[in-house]
Formats: structure tokens, C-alpha cells, sequence
């Protein structure tokens, strides 16, 4: 099963790898409401006045992937992958018992201790996330797409602006992340 999601944030992590010295989105402690990138002029907007449904699901699903570090593709093969080791749990002998019972086991400890992942692995989902609210100047708000938002984050990269300023920005959009966040890093 293609997933569209990984495929892009992956795409987008080694890109920025190539960012040196990066230029800041927060001068004098204050987050620009403004700002150009490789000559094109952006917006940041609250989400509320630029959402409308199409923005609104792709948060959505870029919002939980960037909460749980996974996206909803990969959670999904998760689930499909419990679901058919619980039906051969099911119908299996003494021996397969144990061996799946095992298995489920380092399944759950995996799959807890995914969503604390590295914070460096959120960055490419803080880019998508932030594509739905910083604005390009002309921008049609009626339309967002995994090619819009790519020409925005090379604009980005490319004018050499500081990730972590594209992550906090993500963060704050946030709460389930929030709470993930501090919850995985406090038990670690």
C-alpha cells in the first residue's frame, strides 16, 4: 500500500538536511506575521481564517501524523497487522499461542514507544502542517495540495529559514502533539 504522506515527508527531510546558518521567523521574541522566501511573499495566518474543508482534512491527517509521529497509513497497517495476528491467536495451537502472545507483546512496547520517536523525524510534517496557514501572497485558500505545498517548503528551504521555527510554529497548531510531546519525554 502506497503512502503518500511517509513518501512526502521523507522527501522533505532530506531536503533539509542541506540548511545552514538559518534566517529566523521570530525577531525580538515575536513570531513575523510576514515574511519572503526566494522572492515570493508569505502570510502567517490563524488556521481559522484560511481553513475551509479541503485544508481542514488535510490537517487532519498531517496534524496526527505529526502527533504520533506516524501517519495515519502506517497506523492503519499497525492495526490490520494486530487484527489478523488476533484471528490466528484465535484458531492457534499451544505453541503458536506463546509465539504470538510474544509477538503482541514487543508489538505494544514498539508501537508506545514509536510516538515518542526522534523530534527530527517530526520536522517534515511540521513543513506540510504549516503549508495550510502560511499563506503565499495570490495564494487560491480554495485549494491545497501535496504540490503546492512542496513549492512553498522549496521557497523555504531554499531562502534558508530556520526549521525549528517551522516546528514550533507546528507545534503550537498542535494540542494533541502538546500533549504527546511532554507525556513521551516525561516517562523517558
Amino acid at each position: 500500500m502506497a503512502d503518500k504522506l511517509r513518501e512526502q515527508f521523507d522527501e522533505t527531510l532530506k531536503k533539509l538536511k542541506t540548511i545552514n546558518n538559518p534566517k529566523s521567523l521570530i525577531v525580538d521574541g515575536k513570531l513575523l506575521k510576514e515574511f519572503e522566501a526566494n522572492g515570493n511573499k508569505y502570510i502567517i495566518c490563524a488556521p481559522d481564517k484560511v481553513f475551509n474543508i479541503g485544508r481542514q482534512t488535510a490537517y487532519y491527517n498531517i496534524n496526527t501524523a505529526f502527533a504520533l509521529n506516524q501517519t495515519p497509513t502506517e497506523i492503519k497497517q499497525r492495526f490490520n497487522k494486530t487484527w489478523s495476528d488476533i484471528l490466528r491467536l484465535m484458531s492457534a495451537e499451544a505453541g503458536d499461542k506463546k509465539r504470538l502472545m510474544d509477538g503482541f507483546v514487543r508489538d505494544a512496547l514498539n508501537n508506545n514507544d514509536s510516538f515518542k520517536g526522534e523530534l527530527t523525524s517530526r520536522y517534515p510534517m511540521a513543513y506540510y502542517l504549516c503549508t495550510l496557514f502560511i499563506i503565499k501572497e495570490g495564494e487560491n485558500l480554495g485549494e491545497w495540495s501535496f504540490e503546492s505545498a512542496n513549492e512553498k517548503i522549496d521557497d523555504w528551504v531554499k531562502e534558508n529559514i530556520s526549521s525549528v521555527d517551522f516546528f514550533g510554529i507546528a507545534q503550537a497548531s498542535s494540542i494533541e502533539c502538546q500533549e504527546i510531546l511532554k507525556e513521551s519525554y516525561q516517562t523517558s
